[in-house]
């Protein structure tokens, strides 16, 4: 079984779990749950499809590569109650284990190497929906992360070593629940575009990658205040 059909496997077990506790407050008020301060943590995994186009001597050519990893880490963020409607911010960090083996080449040169993301961090905006203490809700915002790609390549008859800092956007929903008072879980899905700095061997004269990310993750977060 894929990586991603094992993610999506995990991911709805702890849903089932969750449920039951989730169904027994669903008639409770909203607000007193819901606004105010929250932090919590998250575990899940990720999956990616990476294809770069290069140029190498005056000949066109790229790389690519598909393969997935784990993460986890931490979030913060504010509720407020707008009449029905729950909106507010939410940071968040996050550590992968995302590696991809990546191959391809540009006319006669031949490119083997690993992509990572070891961390990234996300900035959206959160708005959803309470139904008693169950939310279903949609987010977006931006993406700040770091990237590293090693390798060889034979244009440059030598092992390479990049990396950078990225920016990307995401977009994406989930569904929230309150355990108890202060206590909630959720399950989410982000969809997390294009770095905006590709990355590729030194021997390239011009690069344009396509990176697209995808996370599945569960998340407890507890209410502050």
């Amino acid at each position: 079984m894929s990586f991603k059909k094992n993610t999506i496997s995990i991911a709805a077990a702890v849903a089932a779990i969750i449920a039951a506790p989730l169904a027994a407050h669903a008639q409770t008020p909203a607000a007193p749950y819901w606004q105010g301060f929250y932090a919590g943590i998250n575990l899940g995994g990720i999956w990616n499809n990476n294809a770069t186009a290069i140029t190498e001597n005056g000949t066109t050519g790229g790389f690519s590569g598909t393969s997935g990893g784990i993460l986890g880490g931490g979030q913060v963020g504010y509720n407020y109650m707008l009449g029905p409607v729950l909106v507010g911010p939410e940071f968040d960090f996050q550590g992968t284990s995302l590696s991809t083996n990546v191959s391809g080449g540009a006319g006669p040169s031949t490119i083997s190497a690993q992509s990572t993301v070891p961390w990234f961090a996300t900035f959206r905006a959160r708005a959803g929906y309470p139904v008693g203490s169950v939310m279903p809700y949609v987010t977006g915002g931006a993406v700040w992360g770091h990237q590293t790609l090693s390798g060889y390549d034979t244009a440059g008859g030598g092992y390479f070593n990049a990396s950078n800092n990225f920016w990307t956007w995401t977009a994406g929903g989930g569904v929230e629940g309150h355990i108890t008072d202060r206590w909630s879980a959720k399950l989410e899905y982000l969809y997390i575009g294009t770095p905006s700095t590709p990355l590729s061997t030194p021997y390239t004269t011009s690069v344009s990658g396509s990176g697209v990310g995808n996370v599945i993750r569960v998340g407890l977060n507890y209410k502050l205040y």
